[in-house]
């Protein structure tokens, strides 16, 4: 089944910012509101999005009620969460009952990788890509635009130019439509009615303060279970402030060791993830990884023209 497509965002949308996962102070609400006016768009803030338990936004109940009023409501065009931490997957039970032929935009990552994955599942593209509350430099910015507000394919992405390019850990090509986020979160939904379906697709992933043993241990979990058979190719992020307990060694060496198999095309060091510069990713959309080349490239519009 081809995933549900929102429609595009335009000038004066409104966009529901809700905090699913961990508490939001003021500071990041107000960047909020700025980043808002950088996309001309109308922010509207949750309930709970200024609530707090220990570490997280609220109550289970609280969160769980924001997210779902705000996807399920008909006057809101898009939802951004605020931040990530730990909590979205308290309350995915909420997100069984959504409409897929209503769809809208929810962006998010790491923590928010859970409600991406349920969307998913239940047939509807959503983007991993820059917290309302966080970082939003020009390249963000425009790589979200690219990808959000124009129905047509986004075509080849462009590099951090801060960065080395992306490296080689296994050559070739593959296509497939997108499918991934943190690896904590993909790890910690197998066995959960969200376990992420992976076959024939693109699996994208990234991570934040790990060890080389943890990660490890989480993707050879996802092997185990029986996750990665039928995957199309690995698209591996930025793991950010990971694997300083062994130096000299790289993620690649990590991942060169731990897919074998499978064997199928994989290049790390793209820009997506904990990052300052980052992609915006629609999950559910056809996309082209040339390992070789270091490049990926989105093949279809993650978009509609018009609501639906």
């Amino acid at each position: 089944m081809t995933p549900v497509r929102p429609p595009r965002l335009r000038p004066g949308a409104r966009v529901a910012l809700v905090a699913p996962a961990g508490p939001v102070d003021d500071e990041r609400v107000q960047r909020a509101l700025e980043n808002c006016g950088r996309l001309d768009v109308e922010p509207v803030l949750g309930e709970a999005a200024r609530r707090r338990m220990d570490y997280l936004a609220g109550r289970d109940e609280e969160r769980a009620r924001d997210l779902r009023d705000a996807l399920m409501d008909p006057s809101i065009d898009a939802v951004w969460a605020l931040r990530g931490g730990y909590g979205t997957m308290r309350t995915l039970a909420e997100l069984r009952q959504l409409p897929p032929h209503s769809p809208k935009a929810y962006i998010g990552f790491s923590d928010n990788t859970a409600v991406h994955l349920a969307l998913l599942r239940s047939g509807v593209v959503s983007f991993h890509g820059p917290h309302a509350g966080g970082e939003f430099p020009e390249f963000s910015e425009t790589a979200l635009r690219r990808v959000l507000f124009h129905a047509e394919p986004a075509g080849m992405l462009p590099l951090d130019p801060d960065r080395d390019r992306p490296v080689t850990v296994r050559g070739g090509s593959a296509e497939g439509e997108l499918s991934g986020g943190n690896l904590s979160l993909l790890a910690s939904l197998i066995g959960t009615p969200w376990q992420p379906e992976l076959r024939g697709r693109l699996l994208f992933v990234e991570e934040v303060a790990e060890s080389f043993y943890r990660i490890d241990r989480m993707f050879t979990q996802l092997r185990l279970a029986g996750v990665l058979e039928g995957v199309s190719g690995i698209v591996l992020g930025q793991f950010t402030e990971c694997c300083g307990d062994e130096p000299g060694r790289t993620i690649e060496d990590l991942f060169a060791e731990l897919l074998e198999p499978p064997r199928v095309p994989v290049a790390s060091g793209f820009p997506f993830g904990h990052v300052h510069n980052n992609w915006t990713l629609p999950l559910g959309v056809r996309a082209r990884l040339d390992a070789d080349e270091g490049t990926l490239a989105l093949l279809e519009a993650a978009v509609t023209q018009e609501a639906q």
